[in-house]
């Protein structure tokens, strides 16, 4: 046995070859340990520096970076590829993609955010407030290709990453402003310019921080004034707490008419706000739209099941308040549980 015989010779009695042998033993033996020092060094200084390695099925850090406005987090899975911005693998989702198939809609709210075309089925200008990994515009793109799309975005390092982890390009119809989306809104508003929006996406809330000035009565007028008679506004947000109940009643006291979507798998909630020469929709009539929109552009999902999702009974709690740039504690709301929650399907 090889143990033994090291532990005799480590200490011999004549201090002759096995004193020699002992003294090569116990170098050795400090060599081990030695390396294990620096193994568990590496290690925990892997570990600090968000390099662990994962565990068999496990999503694999590829990338971060914090960036003025966000800690961004992009994991990767099999053929998944996610976006989050926060340092918890459970914060919110941002954007995910399926490398293996781009057409999927990982995400329920990617897939509620064509209600807006139940409405207006052939929209010929597109904005979209918010990029994330980009899922939305790219997408509308490829089923409308004829459609011109803008997108502004706040961070230009998203962009960065959306172009380099899910498979977002632009080109002569898809294009992206990096800038502030109240302040470019603004810009066009004042612009008055002839050329109006069809539809205005706002996706640039997320679970960890809400901007409460792309929020308020004030930003949703300048939106107004830059969507045509017959175009619609759609805003993703969350219907679990208070707030969508003062997003709601902000959207009904600027636009009049606004219908929402409720997410059945997911907290996600489509506010649709109605430019004037908009009809309300019923069930009947987002059902027909729905089938018609199926068979002209044949979505990877079915858009039919997300007009089944429009509640004709949403209203928000009376005592709900208007949200205004002097006025909005957004985040105050957020924490603030809904009483009542939407009904199933």
């Amino acid at each position: 046995m090889g143990h033994p015989t090291g532990v005799q010779n480590a200490m011999p009695n004549d201090g002759g070859q096995g004193a020699a042998e002992g003294r090569g033993f116990v170098s050795r033996r400090m060599l081990g340990g030695l390396l294990c020092v620096v193994l568990f060094g590496v290690t925990v200084c892997a570990v600090l520096a968000g390099g662990r390695q994962p565990r068999p099925g496990e999503a694999q850090l590829v990338y971060r970076k914090d960036s003025l406005y966000h800690q961004i987090f992009v994991y990767r899975q099999g053929s998944i590829v996610t976006l989050r911005f926060g340092k918890s693998r459970f914060a919110g989702r941002q954007s995910e993609l399926d490398l293996g198939n781009l057409r999927r809609h990982c995400l329920e709210y990617t897939e509620l955010a064509y209600c807006g075309l139940l409405y207006k089925p052939d929209p010929a200008k597109i904005l979209v407030v918010g990029l994330g990994g980009g899922t939305i515009p790219r997408d509308m793109h490829h089923y409308l290709p004829e459609a011109e799309i803008d997108v502004v975005e706040l961070d230009p390092e998203i962009l960065k990453v959306a172009e380099e982890y899910f498979h977002f390009e632009q080109d002569e119809k898809l294009r992206v402003h990096v800038a502030d989306g109240r302040m470019l809104v603004r810009k066009l508003s004042r612009e008055q310019s002839e050329t109006k929006y069809d539809m205005v996406i706002l996706d640039a809330f997320n679970s960890d921080y809400i901007p409460f000035h792309l929020m308020t009565r004030e930003f949703l007028k300048e939106v107004q004034g830059i969507l045509s008679d017959d175009g619609v506004v759609v805003a993703n947000v969350w219907y679990t707490n208070r707030l969508f109940d003062a997003e709601l009643k902000t959207f009904l006291e600027v636009y009049g008419r606004s219908q929402v979507f409720f997410g059945a798998h997911s907290g996600n909630a489509l506010l649709v706000a109605l430019g004037p020469d908009v009809e309300v929709l019923g069930e009947k009539e987002a059902a027909e739209a729905a089938s018609e929109l199926q068979g002209e552009h044949k979505f990877a999902f079915d858009i039919r099941e997300v007009a089944k999702r429009l509640r004709l009974d949403a209203r928000p709690d009376p005592d709900a308040k208007v949200l205004t740039d002097d006025l909005a504690p957004v985040n105050w709301l957020r924490e603030q549980e809904r009483a009542e929650q939407p009904p199933s399907s």
